[in-house]
C-alpha cells in the first residue's frame, strides 16, 4: 500500500487526487489544503481524507504531490520542511520551480519535476516528468503511475527538456483554442450558429487527432491524401505556405521556450 498526499486543492490538486483515487490500486490518496471553504468543499463533494493540518498527513506520506501554485512555495517550504523525511518522493507540478529550488527548500533529494497540461483535467493529458537520479526504480513506476493517471506521460532526460515540454503541450491547448477559433469565427461568417460552427471544428479536430493517433502514417503523408492538386485543401495548404504559417508556429512554440526559461530563472 502506497500513501499519496496531494497538497493544494484546486483544480489540478483535485482531478489528480481523484484520478489517482480511481486508478491505481492498493494507494491511499489525500489531500491537504489550507483553505478551511475549500476543505469544506471537498469533504462535501468527495470521498478523500482532507486535511487541514500538515502534521497530521505529511510524515506518513510516501509519495507528496505539490499542486499549488509557485508563488505560494516559499511558505508552504517553510511550513512542511520539518515534516518530510528523506524516504519521501517529491513531485511537482508547480510550472517554473526548479528542481534545485525544492530540494533546498524542503531539504530533501527526491524530487520529481513534471508539466501536466489543461486536457489532463479530463483524464486526456500529456505530462512530461524528470527524475532526480536518487528516485530509485521501484519510486519511478509509481511516480509513472501517479502522473499517468492523467493521461499520456514521456520522461524526459533533462531538466531543461521540462520547459520543452511546457511550450509544445503545456502552452498547447491554447494553440489549437486559438486555430479552432479562427475556424469557429469563420463558419459563424458563412451563416452556420455558433453551436454548429463550433461542433463542426471540434469533431473535425477530434476525429483527425484520433485517426493520426491509430496509424503509424506521418502528419504529411496525411495532408498529401486529403489534398488533390487544383482542390479546395490545396488552395487552403497554398495560403498557409504562402504566409509562412508553419514558421509563425514554430516561433510561436520557441517564444513559449524562451519564457519558460527565463521564468526558470527568477
Amino acid at each position: 500500500m502506497t500513501n499519496i498526499l496531494i497538497i493544494g486543492g484546486g483544480n489540478m490538486g483535485l482531478t489528480y487526487a481523484l484520478s489517482i483515487q480511481q486508478k491505481i490500486e492498493n494507494a491511499t490518496v489525500s489531500i491537504l489544503e489550507n483553505s478551511s471553504d475549500k476543505v469544506a468543499q471537498l469533504k462535501e463533494s468527495t470521498t478523500l481524507e482532507i486535511y487541514q493540518n500538515a502534521s497530521e498527513c505529511i510524515p506518513n506520506a510516501d509519495s507528496i504531490l505539490l499542486a499549488v501554485k509557485p508563488q505560494t512555495a516559499p511558505l508552504l517550504f517553510e511550513n512542511i520542511k520539518a515534516l518530510i523525511h528523506s524516504n519521501q518522493v517529491i513531485i511537482s507540478i508547480m510550472a517554473g520551480m526548479k528542481i534545485e529550488t525544492i530540494q533546498q527548500g524542503l531539504g530533501i533529494e527526491k524530487v520529481v519535476r513534471a508539466m501536466p497540461n489543461l486536457p489532463s483535467q479530463i483524464n486526456k493529458g500529456m505530462t512530461g516528468y524528470f527524475t532526480t537520479p536518487t528516485v530509485t526504480k521501484e519510486e519511478t513506476t509509481i511516480v509513472q503511475g501517479i502522473l499517468g493517471a492523467t493521461g499520456g506521460i514521456v520522461k524526459v532526460t533533462n531538466e531543461d527538456a521540462i520547459d520543452a515540454i511546457t511550450a509544445l503541450s503545456g502552452s498547447g491547448p491554447a494553440y489549437v483554442f486559438y486555430f479552432m477559433e479562427a475556424m469557429i469565427q469563420q463558419g459563424i461568417t458563412y451563416g452556420f450558429s455558433y453551436e454548429d460552427a463550433k461542433s463542426i471544428v471540434v469533431n473535425t479536430f477530434t476525429g483527425t487527432a484520433n485517426l493520426f493517433e491509430s496509424s503509424n502514417d506521418n502528419a504529411q503523408t496525411w495532408i498529401d491524401r486529403v489534398t488533390s492538386k487544383g482542390g479546395t485543401t490545396h488552395a487552403a495548404m497554398e495560403t498557409f505556405k504562402k504566409n509562412k504559417v508553419d514558421i509563425q508556429i514554430k516561433e510561436s512554440v520557441v517564444a513559449a521556450f524562451d519564457r519558460a526559461q527565463e521564468l526558470g530563472k527568477q
